[in-house]
């Protein structure tokens, strides 16, 4: 298992200095280091979701946690969502919406492709204001890179007040976003995927909308997922509400420093590069994408197998060469795979992963 390397959608690989820091002896979860940890994160975090202004949450969890987080501080039972889904995980949305009592209404986009922005107009106009609108921004299931400023712009014409969370769970980190270009009131994400640390923390920017949303609307049906419990430690992090997850904020705090350190234009870039290069040379395989060619992520690519090539064998057969990728989901279950290629990934990870993808096609 040393040697194996994930080119799933996460978990991703995490860089020997993550690694290291998850090795440093525990902290104190209200001590002075882990508060400066906590302060750096917070900073680091803002630039990169693109806004100064946003207040940042980062406790253990996951990204689903966060997406339940980002539902049950900004609406209340009874309360219209609206998601606009394109997989999988924008359905999820639906469902942690639904439990909570909220009324959830889906715009669904077929798998592949991109929700029709005149339909989301349409249904925003359908009933009454929406207090949350869910976009994700690339759903891991499908692979579609979502046109988050357009929805947004679409939701602020017709819900100006509407709080518009962005689940960035499969871009925070490999792909450009700004809550302030956009106009969007949450961005979450989970630590495993391109911030390349390992699972375990469930990480929300929130605007000044929605911090006035959430105190607006008094008690919330979630004790630990209640934001404004952690409110003190956000200001101050030696404040005790729940332990924090300090191995964990460390390793994150590493991540980011490198994240700083590689340049945001330049990881973007890079993530493209990967896609690219992946994409080219699973082509040449036989390999092509199920996604819409204007939507594709460049974090993750899901792949329609070759005539004969079957799903299972394939995958065993790049195991076994130390390589693992992902099945599909859904109406795409047996006729693809899915490949990630973000956080730390490079070309070098790329070129092995195409020469065990050669050697199991050719079994």
């Amino acid at each position: 298992m040393a040697d194996t390397l994930l080119m799933i959608p996460g978990p991703t690989p995490v860089s020997a200095e993550v690694l290291a820091a998850l090795a440093e002896p525990v902290r104190s979860h209200t001590g002075d280091a882990n508060a400066t940890t906590m302060r750096e994160i917070q900073v680091m975090l803002r630039g990169l979701v693109g806004s100064d202004a946003a207040r940042v949450h980062a406790f253990a969890g996951s990204g689903t946690l966060a997406m339940e987080a980002a539902l049950v501080n900004h609406a209340g039972p009874g309360d219209r969502v609206l998601v606009i889904s394109h997989g999988f995980f924008g359905d999820r949305f639906a469902e942690i919406a639904t439990t909570l009592g909220m009324r959830a209404d889906v715009v669904r986009a077929e798998w592949g492709r991109h929700a029709s922005l005149q339909e989301v107009g349409v249904a925003i106009a359908a009933g009454p204001p929406p207090a949350i609108v869910c976009i994700t921004h690339v759903d891991t299931s499908s692979g579609v890179l979502a046109r988050c400023a357009d929805l947004a712009r679409v939701v602020r014409d017709g819900a100006p007040d509407a709080v518009i969370v962005v689940d960035g769970v499969c871009a925070t980190g490999g792909i450009e976003e700004s809550m302030d270009a956009w106009d969007v009131d949450v961005v979450l994400t989970g630590a495993q995927k391109a911030l390349g640390v390992p699972p375990g923390l469930a990480l929300l920017a929130v605007s000044q909308r929605a911090v006035r949303r959430r105190a607006e609307i008094g008690t919330v049906r979630s004790y630990y997922a209640d934001l404004a419990r952690w409110d003190r430690s956000v200001d101050d992090p030696r404040v005790y509400f729940s332990t924090h997850a300090v191995s964990m904020l460390r390793a994150l705090q590493v991540s980011l420093d490198g994240v700083v350190a590689e340049g945001l234009e330049e990881r973007f870039e890079r993530h493209r590069r990967v896609a690219d290069a992946l994409r080219e040379g699973m082509g040449e395989l036989g390999f092509a994408p199920l996604t819409d060619d204007e939507l594709l992520a460049p974090t993750l690519s899901v792949l329609r197998l070759p005539e004969g090539v079957d799903d299972a064998a394939l995958r065993r057969g790049m195991a076994e060469r130390g390589v693992v990728i992902a099945p599909c989901l859904g109406p795409w279950a047996g006729s693809g795979v899915r490949i990630g290629h973000m956080g730390a990934i490079t070309e070098r990870e790329v070129a092995r992963t195409l020469e065990a993808a050669a050697m199991a096609v050719a079994d």
